[in-house]
């Protein structure tokens, strides 16, 4: 019954065909390993994957063990990998469970690659896709966090989705599979096992078809995130625009739209923001230039009428100081340096990214660092002082490049603002013998 229903469901959802290789991820736990019995009486070509995280110390090695003796025993081709994935974790700033999914799945892709797998089967099911719902649900979320874990993503699917855990242990027995048991899944601590022990128990309670029932109202969400994706689509066209590389929201258009704030969940989630994080860029609706909200990979600025959507970057404030024999730097930027004679009445270049300084007015080593609040210079053909900040805002330099600007300093007073203005102090004048010519080269 359970492997005609798979059937139905793999053809359902085009998860695989005749020609896949499948590779199939199994920890050894009951869902895993009738999930690999079903796919292998189905005539399916199958190997098998298995990740051994090193969380729970000997039996982890003795889950291993189980996977590798019943693929030799069954003659099916077997990888595995062990993994510190508590190290891991704490190198990168991950949860645990984060760290153990970015690990196992990085691992099936190298696997595809190398063995030519086109498929990677996964067992999650009805239940587990009923958790998700309500964990997304408990954490806040938009259509697509209702809507359950899907059949298929690329590569990688899930044949069992449509069966209950009842279903998959009465297939275990009546085939006498064997199988570990986690000892983790019996603790709540973690959220997961608490939905699993807790609230579902109770919800059934309510109404003892309570996971069939969510099922189908996630697989109804679906579908109409379906729908709501086409209008989404169409007002993508609206506001969205690229410049120079950036992603940009347009304001006024956003907040013409009745459905703003649904349409930034839906944009900010491929940046890696959570539906309470769009909420929160919502709000730089109405703040000012400058007020941003970061994602873990992404920074949202807003700078005057438009949203600008970044990665972070990872400049690192390094001061780099050169001597006047100098003529190459290579970081944090790249320059060109060249020392010549001065001839008056000789034409200079006026390209802002060409910085032409009177060399006798320069204390050598010269320093570049990137510019600092409070930081003030004579900016050229003038002769007060004016703040960095307010010369780049009078130039109106979007705000995400204004974090790469750098300055080039002589005895710690400003002589250039690199690719933009020089400092009236260190102009060429009467006076000049020597130019120190220094080119910016992005």
């Amino acid at each position: 019954m359970l492997q005609s229903e798979m059937i139905d469901f793999v053809r359902k959802h085009q998860l695989a065909n005749d020609q896949d290789k499948i590779l199939v991820g199994v920890s050894g736990g009951i869902d895993s390993m009738v999930l690999w019995h079903l796919l292998v009486h189905t005539g399916y070509n199958v190997g098998v994957a298995h990740c051994n995280f090193s969380l729970r110390g000997d039996e982890s090695d003795a889950d291993e063990q189980f996977v590798r003796y019943h693929c030799l025993m069954n003659g099916i081709p077997v990888h595995t990998i062990k993994f510190d994935t508590l190290e891991y974790a704490k190198e990168n700033g991950f949860s645990i469970q984060v760290a153990a999914r970015k690990l196992r799945y990085a691992y099936f892709d190298e696997i595809c690659k190398e063995h030519k797998y086109t498929r990677v089967a996964i067992a999650h099911n009805l239940n587990d896709s009923v958790e998700t719902v309500l964990l997304n649900l408990t954490r806040g979320t938009g259509l697509k966090g209702l809507s359950g874990i899907k059949p298929i993503n690329g590569n990688i699917i899930r044949p069992l989705l449509f069966a209950t855990r009842n279903q998959i242990e009465e297939y275990a027995t009546l085939h006498n599979i064997s199988y570990r048991e986690d000892s983790s899944n019996a603790t709540v601590k973690y959220k997961r096992n608490f939905i699993r022990h807790k609230v579902i128990p109770l919800l059934r309670e309510l109404n003892p078809s309570a996971d069939i029932s969510i099922n189908q109202t996630a697989r109804h969400l679906h579908e109409a995130q379906l729908l709501v994706d086409r209008q989404l689509s169409q007002i993508r066209k609206e506001i969205i625009y690229e410049d120079s590389g950036r992603v940009c929201l347009d304001i006024q258009k956003l907040k013409s739209e009745p459905a703003a704030n649904l349409f930034l969940v839906d944009v900010l989630s491929d940046f890696n923001y959570t539906p309470a994080m769009a909420g929160e860029v919502f709000g730089l609706l109405d703040s000012l230039t400058g007020s941003r909200v970061e994602s873990d990979t992404h920074v949202v600025f807003r700078d005057r009428n438009q949203l600008i959507i970044q990665p972070k970057q990872t400049l690192q404030p390094h001061w780099v100081q050169f001597d006047a024999n100098a003529r190459h730097i290579d970081h944090p930027i790249k320059l060109n340096i060249t020392l010549n004679d001065y001839f008056k009445g000789r034409p200079l270049e006026k390209d802002p990214k060409v910085a032409n300084l009177d060399f006798g007015k320069l204390e050598f080593p010269l320093t570049i660092r990137p510019w600092q609040p409070g930081d003030r210079f004579i900016p050229f053909g003038m002769t007060g002082f004016k703040k960095i900040s307010d010369f780049l805002i009078d130039i109106k330099l979007p705000l995400p490049e204004k974090e790469r600007v750098f300055v080039l300093t002589s005895d710690n007073e400003i002589a250039w603002v690199i690719g933009y203005r020089i400092d009236n102090r260190f102009r060429v004048d009467e006076n000049t013998q020597k130019i120190l010519s220094i080119q910016l080269f992005e």
